[in-house]
């Protein structure tokens, strides 16, 4: 039964990512298309008002710094910028292990190293979302492997 409440869970929480991407996403849709009306919009009126002074390019440049702001934030939380913090983050996580690992070395010598190394299973860790760092994929006694667990 507590398994089944441990799986529920985690499908709850991927569930819960997936629902938050996709309402970014059409956050980001409604931008974009309110982005062109409008500008479509003051651009007609502008054309049709006698010309003049380009007034509606104000509105294009500044609302399009705003729109480029909104997508890079898409596409570091949910594209390719996400994918590669995640493996910077991985990197720089394995070179403060390996940085421990040769300072301990250095204290304790090395074969004393090799057998706790031994008797210790490496954590496989990463950065949550609210980031903390998280175990997972760890295998408990019974073979079943537990995901996502508080480090």
């Amino acid at each position: 039964m507590e398994k089944r409440k441990n799986e529920s869970q985690f499908e709850l929480e991927i569930r819960r990512r997936v629902e938050a991407k996709y309402d970014e996403r059409n956050a980001l849709l409604i931008h974009l298309i309110s982005y062109a009306g409008v500008n479509i919009l003051v651009w007609m009126i502008w054309l049709f008002a006698a010309g003049g002074f380009p007034w509606p390019l104000f509105v294009t440049l500044f609302w399009g710094i705003g729109l480029a702001g909104h997508l890079l934030d898409y596409y570091n939380k949910h594209g390719g910028g996400a994918q590669r913090r995640e493996e910077r983050i991985q990197e720089e996580v394995q070179r403060h292990l390996e940085r421990l690992e040769e300072r301990e070395r250095e204290i304790y010598g090395d074969d004393e190293m090799d057998d706790a190394l031994d008797d210790v299973e490496r954590r496989h860790l990463r950065l949550s979302d609210d980031g903390e760092l998280v175990q997972f994929d760890i295998v408990d006694e019974d073979g079943d492997i537990e995901r996502d667990r508080r480090a």
